[in-house]
């Protein structure tokens, strides 16, 4: 009886829910009462809980809101807590629905969508004066730290508290928001440092790429206390010397450690540097690396862009017919690489004021890098990147094979075929 009486969401937890879709909930006399009562001002009743709990939120794990999961949860906020007038009923309605959130978030007996669901709505639940609730982040914090949970369900809790950094971005330094969002701090500290058993390596760079992001705009609002971060630059520290992990999670690795450049957080800067020198040419390499597979690709099938080595042929404003520049590089590759070149030029920029006599180098070079990255961006097309690989790396700049047509027939002794290892 005494479990009952704290968890009053044991009391419904069995129940079968009465409507199987939530427009039928909404359209439900049950749902007018609730909203009426609660509209006027009276107490958050037994019965308002019953329906909260064994109706209200088992929307988010029905197969009949299955193809509209998201819309769900905005329309639950409004109905079942927008509604409430009195802000005593408020608090009641949003803790048990906190209690009972995590709860369905770790349940093994509802389908993985509806556990992802339940913690999407927990990080997204409002307090009656539009803010996050501050209950929810000490639960959302236990969800992405437990390492039993599929990590489909930690993910969707993370977002839950990048939802609340923001929110603190938004709100004055002092609030109450603010002092609350420096507790997920621990929480980052894990993620930093998840090791690599724990998850899958697509889910552990996610979490630790959003970690990396929240960190930074938590910066701005420490302030004097930018030394809470210490933790977690040490875990990025360890992300960029670790080869094996993702070239893009480790230039977010140094993005928020040049962040930090001028902070109460000593820098290895000349360490970081030298890694920022790496992740250069191995972005640069992976992109022109891509290119010439394309190319090789081509030169053994013999297939051109427009099949049997045609030329790809398109059309002025006269009509007249031009020849197209062939590209084989996709351009969301070559997003991709100005994104890491511009992102590294800045990082070098901010984390230049630690090399002492080198600074001015560095300053330089990080511009020079910054041009290219533009470039590429301005202009995805393959002599773009294959510009930044001759002026940042130029050692890997492939020759072109030798054209058929300047071989000495007379001379050749071997039959006429294709080799891979002399074109490559």
């Amino acid at each position: 009886m005494t479990a009952l009486v704290l968890n009053a969401s044991l009391l419904y937890a069995q129940a079968e829910p009465k409507f199987g879709r939530l427009s039928l909930l909404e359209g439900s006399s049950e749902m007018k009462a609730y909203k009426s009562d609660l509209q006027s001002g009276m107490s958050f009743t037994e019965k308002h809980q019953r329906l909260l709990l064994t109706e209200g939120l088992p929307q988010l794990f029905l197969d009949g809101n299955r193809l509209e999961r998201s819309q769900v949860r905005q329309r639950l906020q409004k109905i079942l807590f927008d509604s409430i007038s009195d802000p005593t009923a408020y608090k009641t309605a949003s803790d048990l629905a906190v209690t009972e959130l995590s709860t369905l978030a770790r349940s093994k007996e509802i389908s993985i969508n509806g556990s992802i669901n339940a913690a999407l709505f927990l990080g997204e639940l409002k307090e009656q004066k539009g803010l996050f609730v501050t209950t929810a982040t000490e639960p959302l914090s236990e969800l992405v730290s437990d390492a039993s949970l599929t990590p489909s369900v930690r993910i969707a809790a993370l977002i839950g508290l990048g939802n609340r950094v923001k929110e603190a971005r938004e709100s004055a330094n002092g609030s109450p928001t603010v002092t609350n969002i420096v507790g997920i701090i621990p929480t980052m500290e894990q993620v930093i440092s998840l090791p690599a058993e724990q998850l899958p390596a697509i889910a552990r760079d996610w979490m630790q790429a959003r970690t990396l992001q929240y960190a930074s705009e938590l910066l701005l609002l420490l302030g004097n206390d930018s030394q809470d971060l210490t933790e977690v630059s040490k875990g990025a520290i360890a992300i960029t010397k670790d080869v094996s992990r993702s070239i893009d999670l480790r230039i977010r690795s140094v993005v928020f450690l040049s962040r930090l450049a001028g902070t109460d957080i000593a820098l290895p800067a000349a360490d970081i540097m030298t890694v920022t020198d790496e992740l250069v040419r191995k972005s640069l390499r992976e992109a022109y690396g891509t290119i010439q597979d394309k190319k090789f690709e081509e030169e053994i099938t013999g297939m051109g862009m427009q099949g049997g080595g045609a030329e790809m042929m398109g059309f002025d404003p006269m009509g007249t017919p031009v020849e197209i520049e062939k590209n084989y590089l996709p351009i969301t590759a070559s997003l991709r690489a100005s994104w890491r070149l511009v992102s590294l030029a800045d990082s070098i920029n901010r984390l230049s004021g630690q090399m002492n006599d080198e600074q001015e180098t560095y300053e330089n070079n990080a511009k020079r890098l910054r041009t290219f990255g533009v470039k590429i961006y301005e202009e995805p097309k393959d002599a773009s990147i294959t510009s930044a690989v001759e002026a940042f790396d130029p050692d890997s700049i492939v020759p072109d094979v030798e054209s058929p047509e300047t071989i000495d027939s007379e001379k050749e002794t071997a039959p006429k075929k294709s080799s891979p290892f002399k074109l490559r």
